[in-house]
């Protein structure tokens, strides 16, 4: 099996803006300008824009076929005519948990990886705890989705997070030689130059820089602030 040129998944480790790096992306692909709708503390689960969605993959823990299943399963559904959706033009974006990174070139031609450094532990803990445990939490309580709420109830989310954030790190590093993946730290998403990092992707993707929203990632950026200001003293 030849590595497909259809799908470029985005792969990273939760708290890291997966979900927003790949709206960024679909929505700079389609041309939509814009700005995101996000929770209080800037998940954003709720009203992302992919061209696959899928089921939920589980985390980085979780094996690493099922999940590459997932997104060919969807892709499926697009051949099929099944999306319910308009047709969508290749390549398409999704989000995955994916780990192997020799897996994923086994199947995928290109991939985006997020990764993030050893300083970084602190700060996506206290992001994943925000936007995730506390702000989905509050979504699933809202749709009265008891079985989702005792399902995802850690003793201690930052630590846990913290403690599989430090396992996982190695796996979320930049490898050089590497061409048909793009690398993009914790780092240059959050507080890098937003110009160098469109400039980045659109040559990458080859989606006019100009159809990318600055202000979506500014307002991303502005509620991670503030997710990470409200929860640095919590436990």
């Amino acid at each position: 099996m030849l590595p497909t040129e259809d799908i470029i998944p985005i792969t990273y480790m939760g708290g890291t803006g997966g979900t927003f790096l790949c709206h960024f992306i679909v929505s700079a692909k389609r041309n939509i300008q814009t700005v995101i709708e996000l929770s209080e503390y800037g998940n954003a689960h709720k009203n992302n824009l992919k061209d696959l969605y899928g089921d939920m993959d589980g985390g980085p823990a979780a094996p690493n076929q099922p999940k590459i299943d997932t997104v060919f399963a969807e892709i499926e559904k697009i051949n099929h005519g099944v999306t319910g959706s308009p047709p969508l033009q290749a390549p398409y974006y999704t989000t995955s948990h994916i780990v192997d990174v020799n897996l994923i070139n086994t199947y995928f031609k290109k991939s985006i990886r997020i990764t993030y450094d050893t300083d970084d532990h602190t700060e996506t803990s206290i992001v994943f705890y925000g936007k995730w445990y506390i702000d989905q939490r509050n979504q699933w309580a809202i749709e009265g989705d008891i079985d989702k709420l005792n399902e995802f109830k850690p003793s201690n989310p930052k630590k846990s997070h913290a403690l599989s954030s430090k396992m996982f790190q190695s796996k979320f590093t930049k490898l050089e030689n590497m061409p048909n993946i793009l690398f993009i730290s914790w780092k240059e998403l959050f507080k890098g130059n937003i110009e160098e990092l469109i400039t980045k992707i659109s040559t990458f993707t080859d989606i006019n820089p100009d159809n990318f929203s600055r202000e979506s990632l500014i307002h991303w950026r502005t509620k991670t602030q503030y997710c990470i200001d409200t929860f640095s003293e919590t436990k």
